[in-house]
């Protein structure tokens, strides 16, 4: 895998290349993936994976409930084995389509399955790399902790995990939704109020994350944006949904236009730690 100062851009370009291949195929999932490529936030974070996972040619890579575009982009451009898994499966007819315009004869490079992040199922030792982007935080009670086992779990000794997660600036914050929020579509609860994610500080990334002592880490960055709250402005809860609608071409110019590498401890509106680690062994 090459390291693209602008993998963002070329995970962009593929997500269009994506739609115009489905297109005759699957018209109303081409246009889905022509408007929409990649959300906002999700471009730092698929570029900083591109960046920092080193995929080679027949590698075996584990998505643990990522954005599927990334995945199929290392099974389509970097000729890796690979498995997307998500706790539902939502994605399996959309990215079947996809992959089956993109892959053709390739296919079998790219499979998927319904798979807790808890209790992954693969046998041991079984991948050269795996990564998860902001699907950890969403777990309850441990299971973020018990993630980071299963994926350190199904790792060859020295393969790599990308992670990234929400970062607070003020501190750990768990957030929680109301029962049948779309936002919280997979959660399955008679609560009244159901749990949605939480958001690290150095403390509980440690503990929650690292406290196991199976990974290495090799790097721990931040991205987001300084000081405008785009993001809210484009996504948020109040902005109409005619608007979001229309906003959704933009969702990669502004990536480009806001979101940048930040210190730990420099004050943001929106920030992702992203994880690069080495799992311990020989």
């Amino acid at each position: 895998m090459r390291n693209l100062a602008a993998a963002d851009a070329d995970l962009y370009r593929f997500g269009l290349w994506v739609g115009l291949r489905t297109l005759p195929r699957a018209p109303l999932d081409g246009l889905k993936s022509l408007i929409f490529p990649v959300e906002y936030i999700r471009c730092a974070e698929g570029r900083y994976v591109l960046q920092h996972l080193d995929v080679q040619d027949g590698h075996r890579v584990l998505d643990v409930g990522s954005p599927k575009l990334l995945s199929l982009y290392l099974a389509a451009r970097a000729g890796a084995e690979v498995y997307a898994t998500d706790l539902i499966d939502y994605f399996f007819s959309r990215y079947g389509r996809y992959a089956n315009a993109v892959l053709s004869r390739r296919r079998d490079r790219y499979q998927m399955a319904a798979l807790d992040g808890r209790s992954l199922g693969y046998p041991s030792e079984s991948f050269d790399r795996a990564f998860s982007i902001s699907a950890i935080e969403h777990i309850p009670g441990d299971g973020d902790s018990r993630a980071i086992e299963e994926i350190a779990r199904v790792l060859k000794p020295g393969g790599l995990a990308c992670i990234t997660v929400p970062w607070c600036d003020r501190g750990y914050v768990e957030e929680f939704k109301r029962a049948g929020d779309p936002d919280a579509y997979w959660v399955e609860s008679t609560d009244a109020e159901v749990f949605y994610q939480r958001a690290y500080d150095r403390p509980t990334l440690l503990k929650r994350l690292l406290g196991n002592g199976l990974f290495d880490v090799l790097d721990l960055s931040f991205w987001g944006e300084r000081r405008l709250p785009v993001e809210h402005c484009i996504i948020g809860p109040r902005v109409p949904k005619l608007l979001r609608w229309a906003l959704l071409p933009a969702h990669f110019p502004l990536s480009r236009l806001f979101l940048r590498p930040l210190r730990e401890r420099e004050p943001s509106r929106k920030k992702v730690a992203c994880l690069t680690l080495r799992k311990k062994g020989r």
